[in-house]
């Protein structure tokens, strides 16, 4: 019967419409409100905040100052904490009002009717129910009758209040009082004065007509007449009624961009955050389930972002390869034990770039969206992937001292060769490689003709096999024949000498976990950014599920891991990162150069930390090679890369204050170098004496000295021919120049890399005698 009023206003029946008025649910069902999510780092800071449409933060009563609430209840509905849910005198007064101007200029809701109406239009979910829920019609408005006063029995005028006060729309995205008074003064709800009150609830009306930001005289004019009301009322004295109406409207609205993570401390780690909970059906049953709980759910997401690492990493890859250069810079750290990836960096600012082009065609090189430590299909690791025949050379009782004989320019047998300038061979990056190498040795120095032999031996899918039981999980090492519906080809096969070298692209985050696994004696954790997700459900904390990821597991005996260390060390001490990676503490890594310095590499670890970095040019690093980067013609992994990873870590383990602990006792195994008998060469041409020895299997130099000899003859020998002598021995030739100093003939002329020069026409001695050795009569 009290609605009775409503029902006559509406033109309907009495008792027709007290019976379909009754007949109307009383019991109001109320969603959670959309909140946006927090990203927080593991100490705890929040480094991001995931907004979807409605920008809200709930807030208790308490925290709303009086003026804020009496100039909400004032403008909107004054009668508030006197009438039962429906204010039957101002429904009548504004029916008389409408009736008598002919239009709508009053309405007749009550602060909790009009709470009720935001209550179903945040339950809608498809345009029809939102169509409904503000349709213009009596059936709404009795529906929103009948569920306020089913609220005011059920719950006390500040508990609607406060409800009233969350749920609101102000404008500009802002879904209650706290979001608008950050959205619009950037400042917290509490420390609202009493004009910016009178803003914010005459905002309500009409957020879009009254939004200070586009209409600001118009918010203006809205603003006063709420400092009006609030004075008509008795709850603003004449003093503060007059300076407020003369009050300039002044903003303070912070910057957001349209993509939180551009906000972020932590961008690219933001971005991957929010990539992988999208992409977890754990997390949410549907993408859309998963954006709408993500974005709106507002959840707490606690991460494994190490602060201190995050800016060791970040501060260190622009140090060396500055914003704006071409060339992008990676990092990626990952925790060994746990998986927790510490740090992901990119020397970029994240952001779309200014011409809205992709990676491999804009011209902004200060801006980029990608990820690249996480991308598994942009750059080759080199070298770095060594590490994995390494490792299942050993597991395969191949020892250290296995001793090969590398030559400049190795043509395999077994794989297809390679053909850089026409040689058809594997080739080594530095022309004084050529010698014989252990396998300790030959890691040292990143010795390619070693490890293709290495690999001739062992067998490519063994190393494919051993990167993917360490934590690497691209397609690209996959078998080919594999039937992997996330891989379309594109793998490796057994007679891919190439990828033993590091061809096939892994990403950066890829390669700092299986380092990580090394880190850890054989302990293989997969990468993991989430540490635990909960959501504000009343008064408690309520976890959510999401895919935490496979256990850790022991992938490789500790001894063999231990092993690899201790090879490594040898790498940081003195062997192809000397220059750039040591940090003061025992540590192991690997460099990796990828063919034609298309990529740069570098990965290390020490017990508590595993960090990878790749440098490249993301318009494609084949085609756009890391030459005449800053100042270096060409760039290797022992250069740059290697200086990123010294700081990150340096800057990291000085940040944590992290103990030093030690590695396995680093590895000296020399190669076991086979002798044979020197021949007596003197006498001969250069030429002939050079083909002999190269025949023979001898590194050889020959050197011009003034003698009475023809010029070109071979006058002295180093070491004296006639013992045995190591095979990595270089033999020196000493070449009669005659007493006039003629030109001596390149060494190995006429030879191609990796062959002994041709012999000479005849035996070579054209028919001089032996001569004796002059070099003391000379000396004298």
């Amino acid at each position: 019967m009290l609605a009775l009023p409503v029902i006559g206003l509406a033109g309907v029946t009495a008792k027709g419409g007290a019976d379909h008025f009754l007949s109307l649910p009383a019991n109001l069902t109320v969603p959670p409100l959309a909140q946006p999510s927090r990203i927080l780092d593991a100490a705890g800071n929040q480094i991001a905040v995931l907004r979807g449409e409605q920008d809200r933060e709930i807030v208790t009563l308490d925290k709303v100052p009086p003026q804020m609430r009496q100039a909400m209840i004032d403008i909107e509905d004054a009668r508030f904490y006197e009438h039962t849910g429906v204010d039957y005198r101002g429904m009548i007064r504004a029916y008389l009002a409408n009736q008598e101007s002919g239009g709508v200029t009053q309405g007749g809701s009550t602060l909790t009717q009009q709470y009720v109406k935001n209550v179903l239009l945040a339950s809608a979910r498809t345009p029809e129910e939102k169509a409904a829920a503000t349709e213009q019609t009596v059936d709404r408005k009795l529906r929103e009758a009948r569920y306020a006063l089913y609220l005011e029995e059920h719950l006390t005028k500040d508990e609607i209040l406060e409800r009233y006060l969350n749920i609101a729309y102000f404008g500009d995205g802002a879904y209650g009082v706290q979001a608008a008074a950050r959205h619009y003064f950037n400042i917290d709800v509490s420390q609202l004065g009493v004009t910016q009150s009178a803003m914010l609830a005459g905002l309500v009306k009409n957020p879009t007509a009254y939004n200070p930001a586009l209409h600001p005289q118009a918010a203006r004019e809205r603003r006063n007449i709420v400092l009006d009301r609030m004075r008509e009322l008795g709850h603003l004295d004449a003093a503060a009624w007059k300076a407020g109406r003369a009050e300039e409207l002044v903003l303070n609205r912070p910057a957001r961009s349209p993509d939180a993570c551009q906000d972020s401390s932590a961008p690219f780690f933001c971005s991957y955050v929010r990539q992988v909970l999208l992409a977890d059906r754990t997390f949410a049953a549907t993408p859309e389930d998963a954006r709408r709980l993500l974005f709106e759910g507002g959840l707490t997401i606690r991460t494994t972002l190490d602060p201190v690492a995050q800016g060791a990493a970040q501060t260190s890859a622009r140090e060396v390869i500055p914003t704006g250069n071409r060339v992008a810079a990676g990092v990626a750290m990952v925790q060994p034990g746990t998986g927790n990836v510490l740090a992901l960096a990119v020397n970029r600012d994240y952001g779309t770039p200014d011409d809205n082009q992709p990676p491999a065609l804009t011209a902004d090189f200060v801006h980029t969206k990608e990820i690249y430590p996480v991308d598994p299909d942009s750059f080759s690791p080199g070298s770095t992937f060594k590490v994995f025949t390494l490792a299942a050379a050993l597991e395969n009782n191949i020892p250290l001292s296995t001793t090969f004989h590398s030559p400049l320019c190795y043509r395999s047998e077994r794989f297809p060769n390679p053909d850089p300038g026409g040689k058809n061979c594997y080739s080594n990056a530095d022309p004084s490689e050529d010698g014989f190498y252990s396998l300790t040795t030959a890691t040292w120095n990143s010795v390619n003709t070693y490890y293709i032999q290495l690999a001739e031996r062992l067998g490519v899918m063994k190393t494919a096999e051993m990167a993917r039981r360490l934590g690497v999980s691209s397609c690209r090492i996959r078998p080919n024949e594999e039937n992997d519906p996330e891989c379309r080809g594109g793998g490796i096969g057994p007679v891919d000498g190439s990828a033993i070298l590091g061809s096939n692209e892994i990403s950066t985050l890829d390669l700092a976990t299986a380092y990580a696994t090394l880190a850890a004696r054989g302990n293989r954790c997969y990468p993991r950014t989430v540490l635990s997700i909960t959501q504000r459900v009343g008064t408690a904390d309520r976890p959510l599920a999401f895919n935490t990821g496979k256990p850790c597991e022991q992938v490789l005996a500790p001894g063999i891991a231990d092993t690899v260390a201790s090879v490594l060390q040898g790498v940081i001490n003195h062997g192809t990162a000397s220059g750039n990676a040591q940090i003061g503490r025992p540590a192991a890594g690997k460099t990796g150069t990828a063919e034609a310095f298309s990529t740069a590499s570098f990965a290390g670890f020490i017990p508590q930390l595993a960090t990878a970095v790749t440098l490249a040019d993301p318009r494609g690093p084949t085609t756009h090679q890391l030459r005449n980067v800053l100042t270096s013609r060409v760039v290797f992994g022992g250069g740059f890369p290697a200086q990123i990873w010294a700081r990150t870590m340096t800057r990291t383990i000085d940040g944590l204050a992290l103990p030093v602990m030690p590695l396995p006792a680093p590895d000296n195994t020399q190669p076991q170098v086979p002798k044979k008998a020197l021949p007596d060469v003197r006498g001969q041409s250069q030429q002939a004496a050079e083909y002999a020895l190269r025949s023979l299997g001898f590194r050889v130099r020959s050197e011009t000295v003034p003698h009475v000899a023809p010029p070109g003859i071979v006058v002295g020998m180093a070491p004296e021919p006639g013992g045995e002598v190591s095979m990595d021995t270089e033999v020196v030739l000493q070449v009669s120049g005659g007493l006039t100093g003629a030109v001596l003939l390149p060494n190995g002329a006429g030879a191609r890399p990796g062959q002994p020069a041709a012999p000479p026409a005849g035996d070579g001695r054209a028919g001089i005698p032996r001569l004796p050795d002059l070099r003391n009569q000379l000396r004298n």
